[in-house]
């Protein structure tokens, strides 16, 4: 009788499993686009995120039913620790539900040059992405009878799992060529964008950022863009860097009325939803023109297709070292797997 009930407490344990794996994958999808602004109804499942979110679901889901149906009776504490696990990936993405709806966190401090408020929304949801594939590959591996040292095996497997998943990005990001200029010369666009980058003292773009401002006053001297869209907030006190862009292109003869700014945006994906917001819909057959350095534009095009922006991007000519290069790519890698999972 004992044995007989343990059998249907592990069934039911199961059965939880499966249930939290696919109350986690439509909360994260809620998340996505409900904190973002997007309807629900404009939901994307074969946008690159959605479908990594799907896979990690799927396989989850898939080793809940195999384990349900084996003859093997899954120990009762392991159960619980995957149960455990699974309700505090839940209980993460309530956080950063709670943290936006709240706004708990009332400041413009940054962290490695990110809002605090956006670190620990991405902290919440990498701790919630962690636990879901932890949880998944340890099933799998019990199920495939490789029990010896498990819980370490799927430490293991997991930190594998998430590598994978990076050099995947890293590949996209550094596919610069996809972004050079000879790809759109024959084209002309309505709109320029110039994504704001770092400004000095007195107004002075940064290199990389004056590197963006040339190349687009080059393309609106060819006549390819008809008007200039500049982009960025400022650090308190100082300029913005879409006014600082600004001064820069009518000092070179770029006339006001071909010049539209946004001075608030602090992240290069409030910049998109301030395309999507403003310009989407007027442009929805014409696309925008979207200039920025070559290791940028995949996580840009990416967030713009997340935006349904019809937007194309063209690399500026500003050249880094052999350092730089890896870091910033690396850098950018990690954004982009950081927004195709959580849209952060």
């Amino acid at each position: 009788m004992r044995k007989r009930r343990s059998n249907g407490n592990n069934k039911f344990g199961i059965i939880l499993a499966g249930l939290l794996g696919i109350l986690y994958f439509f909360f994260l999808i809620f998340l996505k686009y409900h904190l973002n602004g997007i309807p629900i109804r404009e939901i994307r499942f074969d946008y690159a995120g959605n479908v990594m979110n799907g896979i990690l679901a799927f396989s989850l889901v898939s080793s809940v039913i195999v384990a349900y149906f084996v003859k093997r009776t899954l120990e009762t504490r392991r159960i619980l620790f995957i149960n455990t696990l699974l309700t505090l990936s839940i209980a993460l993405l309530l956080f950063v539900y709670l943290l936006n709806k709240l706004n708990i966190l009332n400041t413009e401090e940054l962290v490695f040059n990110f809002p605090l408020q956006k670190v620990l929304m991405g902290t919440a949801y990498t701790l919630s992405f962690s636990f879901q594939l932890y949880s998944t590959l340890y099933l799998w591996s019990w199920l495939a009878k490789s029990e010896t040292f498990l819980e370490l095996r799927s430490i293991i497997r997991s930190v594998i799992g998430i590598v994978v998943l990076l050099i995947f990005s890293l590949i996209l990001v550094w596919n610069v060529k996809a972004y050079s200029q000879e790809r759109i010369e024959d084209k002309t666009f309505e709109y320029g964008c110039i994504p704001g980058a770092a400004v000095y003292s007195k107004g002075r773009p940064s290199p990389i950022f004056e590197a963006r401002i040339k190349k687009t006053l080059e393309l609106y001297r060819k006549n390819i863009i008809e008007n200039i869209i500049l982009t960025g907030g400022n650090a308190p006190g100082e300029l913005t860097e879409a006014e600082a862009a600004k001064r820069y292109l009518i000092n070179l003869g770029v006339a006001k009325k071909n010049i539209i700014t946004e001075n608030h945006s602090t992240t290069t994906t409030e910049q998109i939803e301030y395309l999507s917001r403003e310009f989407g819909r007027e442009t929805s057959s014409n696309q925008i023109l979207i200039v920025s350095d070559g290791f940028h534009l995949s996580r840009i095009s990416e967030i713009a297709k997340f935006y349904r922006v019809n937007a194309v991007g063209v690399a500026s000519d500003y050249s880094l070292s052999f350092e730089k290069t890896i870091f910033y790519r690396t850098r950018e890698s990690v954004a982009l797997l950081l927004f195709w999972l959580f849209a952060v």
